[in-house]
């Protein structure tokens, strides 16, 4: 009786290379694009086209590889941390947590999204996912843009008062984030509808925009949880709230990596489906979209 093997040949290729990728970005700067103020982390991207080629297994174990070389530049090794020194004296535990394990699940997650954006057989449902997707993105264009409007020379971002007093207006600021992400939820939707993106080709980006959102959201989020308490951070907060902190702090660094990495992965992703490297989607919008 025959097993059947977990991963092919060429996945292992794959996974090789992707594993490879990270640790040339991990351990010299090219794994890190400044420009201007901004500065992009590819590290990501390896965890998103590993997601895509092998699957949730695949995508966890570069997304760990990320993690421990993440944990490893807090004692120098490759680009130094000059935060991760910080936290990694305060508690090696918390700091290996804080490291690793956000990459782990991250690269596990959207590889069981990509599974699932793959298997849609209803047209209009990987539809309205890309306009989700395209309403977060318009979002974070607008918060980004706030952000660059009160960007200082000292590379920190500050509210002025009219932005402070804008946010807190409840009113106001729903209102506003409701209808810029109708009006990009709408965009999304009549771009991938009018045929114009197969299936596969939005599968990828999506997992590549869900890769840099949710590598965001859980490195920030264990960042908070673990060291919220700490002197360090409270100074870093500076009286504000959790969710304010995280904008500011990330910046828009953030949404330059979820353009990065959607692009990057959407391109790449589909190149290996059409060399036929990869098994291609049981469903493909080629053949879904006739219907």
């Amino acid at each position: 009786m025959k097993t059947k093997k977990l991963f092919t040949t060429r996945q292992l290729v794959i996974l090789g290379l992707m594993t490879a990728l990270v640790l040339v970005f991990s351990l010299t700067p090219i794994g890190s694009i400044p420009i201007g103020p901004l500065s992009i982390t590819l590290n990501v991207i390896p965890v998103a086209i590993a997601a895509v080629a092998v699957g949730p297994i695949g995508g966890a174990f570069v997304g760990g590889i990320f993690g421990i070389f993440s944990f490893l530049q807090c004692f120098g090794v490759g680009v130094p941390s000059a935060m991760g020194e910080i936290l990694v004296n305060i508690s090696p535990v918390s700091a290996f947590v804080q490291r690793f394990v956000p990459r782990l699940l991250d690269g596990l997650i959207v590889g069981f999204i990509f599974k699932g954006m793959s298997s849609l057989k209803n047209v209009k449902s990987y539809y309205a996912v890309t306009g989700i997707v395209s309403a977060m993105f318009g979002f974070g264009l607008f918060m980004s843009g706030m952000l660059l409007l009160n960007y200082d020379k000292e590379g920190k971002y500050k509210m002025n008062d009219a932005m402070r007093e804008f946010v807190g207006t409840p009113s106001l600021f729903v209102f506003t984030c409701i209808f810029i992400a109708l009006v990009c939820f709408g965009l999304g939707y009549l771009i991938v509808s009018s045929k114009k993106l197969t299936q596969t080709q939005v599968a990828c980006a999506v997992t590549g925009f869900c890769t840099a959102l949710l590598n965001t959201i859980f490195f920030m989020s264990a960042l908070v949880i673990l060291f919220g308490d700490t002197e360090y951070m409270q100074g870093l907060m500076d009286g504000k709230n959790v969710l304010l902190f995280i904008v500011t702090f990330v910046g828009v660094n953030a949404l330059f990596e979820m353009i990065t990495t959607t692009l990057i992965t959407a391109a790449v992703g589909t190149a290996l489906f059409k060399a036929k490297l990869i098994p291609a989607p049981k469903k493909a919008a080629e053949t879904a979209s006739d219907k």
